[in-house]
């Protein structure tokens, strides 16, 4: 169902314990700078998320059974013994608060902090040779059951006193800090059961989020405030959530909830069904934020999405309804994987806290060139799985042996392409071709004239340039409406003249789509 679009949109932003700050510290030098200079360099990053608009700051205080807080009596202080952390214990001797601090600067500006959770982080035992986080193990050690081992590093929530911990730490962490919301990170790493049990214990989910409301409404009560929202990241699709447990529909009709972020583990999917969470939450005051993320898609890790491909992604997310959006793992764009074609940490911090401005507007995102990804998330086998499970390993297989080697491709384009001022070009990229082999290209049935595909041969694709591939051909063709439609679209593509004995199998896949604007600068 396409939405009639608003002209403005939200930005909530997630951070984990370390990376809206580290990077950014270390990479000016102050790993080791005093309490002072520290303290104003955060302060420093809380103001660039005010210039780009930022909505709601979420920063991680809690994961793996270990905490942001000092002194705390429900979980483990995570920088103990940490390296990481050294800056957090510098402030820790000059007697200031981390949370109190980001606090206090997002409050100067008017920006709500919301304590963020990681609900079953596996960091810390997602490996064979690594060791649980000191809380994790020492509640295995006295409740060998509650260990998740085919998610080593997990807890199983079917237990009590596992969900019980956490709500003891929620109702410790609201009475020393006023926050002004709380949000659930359920997608790190998404499996809170057992694989086998996950839809049948979901009632034991359901039971925690109706807790930590009770909690939520007294503390609101004491602050002598209407309510305090809790948020939930979880999995990108319902029947994604279904399986892992989350019964999403009874939190927001039940009003548990007060906004829900759609999330991929790590990636951006730009055919998300977002109207599946707005429909949940139509006719209520539930919001829904699908996340964002920098990275592309498995074994693309180098590369990295720009201002072209957010809109393009918000485009898509605001036609379905959705309210704004939720970037995840941002700190990419100045920290960690970067290709050698994309600038260094100096130039992307904070260049690339910019480009959340351009997403809070319908026009701006309309006024600018956009550039859709639809590229295999997830490449299926065991080192690529999907962490939720689900399958997202999207391409067309054709098969040279069959009687007729055709298949299709679904994807979403929120872009009226009638409209004079904009131009398009789809792409996509056919593996296993040989010279003597010919495609028929189809939009929504219609066969597109072959005078209008453009074929280029390519040695291959290395891992500097995106995801390893062999030979392939790239194949170009304008995109145009008719028979291009805004919202889905069906690309058909058939292996008309073949051998037998080439590589049976063709992959058609990592499909992208150009919109060119004629008032668009960049």
């Amino acid at each position: 169902m396409i939405s009639k679009q608003q002209n403005t949109y939200q930005i909530i932003i997630n951070w984990d314990p370390a990376s809206m700050w580290r990077p950014v510290l270390e990479g000016k030098g102050l790993k080791t700078a005093n309490a002072e200079t520290i303290v104003k360099a955060l302060d420093d990053i809380v103001d660039e998320h005010a210039k780009c608009g930022v909505d709601i700051l979420v920063h991680c205080v809690f994961t793996g059974l270990e905490t942001m807080i000092q002194d705390c009596k429900s979980a483990r202080t995570v920088r103990e013994g940490i390296e990481n952390f050294d800056m957090l214990r510098t402030l820790d001797d000059a007697g200031i608060d981390f949370i109190q601090t980001i606090m206090a600067r997002c409050a100067t500006h008017g920006i709500p902090f919301y304590a963020g959770m990681r609900m079953n982080d596996r960091h810390m035992g997602s490996g064979s040779n690594q060791q649980y986080r000191p809380l994790v193990q020492k509640l295995i050690d006295a409740h060998p059951e509650c260990e998740l081992k085919e998610f080593p590093g997990g807890l199983d929530y079917k237990y009590d006193y596992v969900r019980e911990a956490l709500l003891a730490f929620i109702e410790e962490f609201l009475g020393r800090y006023d926050v002004d919301g709380l949000e659930f990170d359920w997608p790190r790493w998404c499996h809170i059961f057992k694989a086998s049990e996950a839809a049948e214990n979901a009632p034991c989910l359901t039971d925690f989020t109706r807790k930590t409301r009770a909690i939520l409404n007294a503390a609101a009560e004491r602050r002598g405030c209407d309510r305090l929202p809790l948020g939930v990241r979880v999995a990108q699709t319902m029947d994604e959530c279904v399986n892992l447990g989350y019964d999403v529909a009874i939190w927001v009709t039940e009003g548990l909830v007060d906004y829900i972020c759609p999330s991929d583990f790590f990636y951006t999917d730009f055919n998300a069904r977002t109207e599946e969470f707005v429909d949940l939450a139509r006719n209520t005051t539930c919001k829904i934020y699908p996340s964002i993320h920098p990275l592309v898609s498995w074994q693309n890790s180098r590369g990295l999405m720009g201002l072209e491909e957010y809109r393009a992604a918000a485009k898509n997310f605001y036609a379905y309804g959705a309210h704004g959006v939720s970037p995840y793992n941002y700190q990419y764009h100045w920290a960690g994987m970067l290709s050698e074609s994309y600038p260094g940490p100096a130039q992307m911090w904070p260049k690339a806290m910019g480009f959340l401005a351009d997403l809070k507007s319908a026009d701006s995102v309309a006024a600018g060139n956009r550039r859709y990804l639809f590229h295999p998330l997830w490449s299926g086998d065991t080192e690529g799985h999907c962490p939720t499970w689900g399958y997202k390993n999207d391409r067309i297989q054709l098969d040279r042996s069959a009687d007729d080697p055709y298949g299709t491709f679904t994807f979403r384009m929120a872009e009226d392409l009638t409209d004079e001022n904009l131009s398009a070009v789809l792409a996509f990229k056919v593996t296993y071709m040989i010279e003597t082999d010919e495609l028929e290209v189809t939009i929504n049935g219609q066969v597109v004239p072959a005078d209008r595909v453009e074929t280029e041969w390519r040695v291959g694709q290395s891992r500097a340039d995106g995801r390893p591939l062999g030979p392939h051909v790239m194949v170009r063709l304008p995109l145009t409406s008719p028979p291009a439609k805004f919202g889905d679209n069906e690309l058909g593509v058939r292996l008309t003249n073949r051998v037998g004995m080439a590589q049976r199998m063709l992959n058609v896949q990592e499909f992208e789509i150009d919109v060119s604007t004629g008032s668009a600068t960049e």
